[in-house]
Order: structure tokens, then sequence, then C-alpha cells
């Protein structure tokens, strides 16, 4: 039995109230929800009880199942990691510095139909350029989790007979004040240790920043569909 497997078995007779004490579990009940066999849920039973996760008793014509502490220890694991993931989830902080780029991120952003997906994504119509940070460590791998996030996705774009790369946009809060955009294009000639940012208003304008400068960008990875 695979780890995941074993945790969604758990989950299933602890909904069942076996972590409180032993309880006659409705298998038809747990097989159903598993989406698995009677015959495999007999197997992942068996094997739950022989690696000291499950007790179980007989009484009369029946078995009772009661987690043991090794069990509710996993089930508690969990949990922590859910609450974790969650919560970086709800805020991803960016931090690092103002430099001047190369001018691609702008040229993207000046295409009509980029334009339009991000007005869809985001709300607004974007400056037509972009600013560049580059990340402190720490930041390095946040922007490592965000991407593994699915984020809003820009489609490529086709013009004639050239070809535009997708990207993958979140919204955003520079330095607490103005609402923006993270991009991270799906090719890019810039290294892991940069992100790129829009906004509806120059960000080095009406942030007065310039090369050298520390931002923080509070990126908010919840996902839903652009709007119409």
């Amino acid at each position: 039995m695979r780890r995941y497997e074993l945790l969604a078995l758990l989950i299933e007779l602890a909904k069942q109230g076996c972590a409180r004490s032993p309880v006659k579990v409705d298998r038809a009940i747990i097989a159903s929800n598993l989406e698995i066999s009677a015959w495999t849920l007999s197997k992942w039973l068996r094997e739950a009880v022989r690696r000291g996760y499950l007790e179980v008793t007989s009484r009369g014509r029946g078995r009772r199942y009661f987690l043991t502490p090794r069990a509710i220890e996993e089930l508690k694991s969990l949990l922590k990691t859910l609450s974790s993931s969650l919560s970086s989830m709800e805020r991803i902080v960016l931090r690092g510095v103002v430099f001047r780029g190369l001018g691609e991120g702008a040229y993207y952003v000046s295409l009509t139909e980029y334009r339009e997906w991000f007005r869809r994504i985001l709300g607004f119509e974007p400056y037509p350029g972009t600013l560049n940070v580059r990340l402190d460590p720490e930041s390095i791998v946040k922007r490592k989790v965000l991407e593994s996030y699915e984020g809003h996705r820009i489609p490529p774009v086709r013009r004639g007979g050239e070809s535009y790369c997708s990207a993958k946009v979140f919204r955003a809060v520079v330095n607490g004040k103005v609402e923006a955009g993270v991009v991270i294009p799906e090719r890019t000639v810039y290294g892991p240790d940069v992100i790129e940012v829009v906004a509806k208003v120059c960000l080095r304008e009406a942030l007065g920043l310039e090369d050298g400068d520390t931002v923080e960008i509070e990126v908010l990875p919840h996902t839903g569909e652009p709007e119409d």
C-alpha cells in the first residue's frame, strides 16, 4: 500500500469515528469514497493492521477498527503540512532590488493579445513596460514554489509567422501600495533570480524607484477564472 493510499484510508476511518473508539465501519461507504473494490479495501485494512496503524477487535459477527497512536500522528502530520501549504498560498512575499532590464518585457506587454489577457486577469491594462526585480536568496526559493501554482495562464500568441510564449500571471501588490501582476513567462532571458512585474502605472515613477532600490512584492497565488 502506498503512503497516499494509507492516508486516504485513515482519513475515511477517522470520518467514521475510529479515532475516538473501536467502530464497526461501513465498508461500502469507504470503498465508494476511495473508489476501490471491496477486495482492495479488505487488503488495505489488513495491511494497515499489520503495519501498526489499526487495531481490530471482533464482537459478535462484526469487526471493529480503532486508529492507533501511530495513525493519529500520521494524520496530525498531514494536517500540519496542509495547514502550512494553504497558509503559504494565501501570502507569498518576494523581496529584491530593482534593475534595468533588456526591454523584452515591454515589448510583450505592448502586444494587443497580451494586453487583453492582462485586462481580463488583473482588471487593468498594464503600463507598456515591466519592473524587473532581482530577488534575494530566500525569495528565489519562494519563486520556485510560486511556479508550482497554477496561477492564471496566458496562452501562446501567434502573429503572422511569429509565435510568442505562454505565461503565468499572479495578482500582486508592490510595497503595499500599488496593485500589480507578477508574470512568469514560459521562456525568458532571465534566470530564476528575476521576477517581472506589471502594473497600471509606471512603478518606477509611482513609487519613486531607481536601480538598486529594494521592493517588496506580495503575491496572491489564489487562482480563478478570468473575467469575460
